[in-house]
């Protein structure tokens, strides 16, 4: 095969190949003209949030109505989240790990700890009771 041949070839497979992927687009979408004005959507965007319905995108909802609140307090929410951590219990990307009966129950008796004021608190590797 000559250097010529050699050369030119691959030069001209390339230059076919890169027509076919300009042809553009497979599919347009079709142009989208709102029948809304924007003070219109802001209204309604207002309405929904204080009857409590929230979109969050991908079509999901959230109804306010649904969901709990927490009757525990900071340092409660915090000691537990501490021994949480502490057993080993973080969850991190695709890893979820659950609570055993006995991990569970030191995890809650840390919160009671903490609201009752003599919380085991660790920084930074030393344990400092309140």
């Amino acid at each position: 095969m000559k250097t010529s041949q050699r050369v030119l070839l691959p030069i001209a497979f390339a230059l076919t190949a890169g027509a076919a992927f300009a042809e553009g687009p497979i599919f347009v979408d079709p142009p989208f003209t709102s029948t809304l004005s924007r003070a219109e959507v802001r209204a309604q965007a207002l309405e929904a949030r204080d009857a409590g319905v929230f979109a969050l995108g991908e079509g999901q909802t959230l109804v306010a109505e649904n969901t709990v609140k927490s009757n525990l307090s900071r340092a409660q929410v915090r000691a537990e989240a501490a021994e949480a951590l502490r057993l080993g219990l973080h969850n991190g990307g695709e890893i979820t790990t659950f609570a055993s009966a006995q991990q569970a129950e030191q995890i809650r008796l840390a919160g009671l700890r903490a609201a009752q004021g003599n919380a085991v608190v660790q920084i930074e590797g030393s344990v400092q009771a309140n």
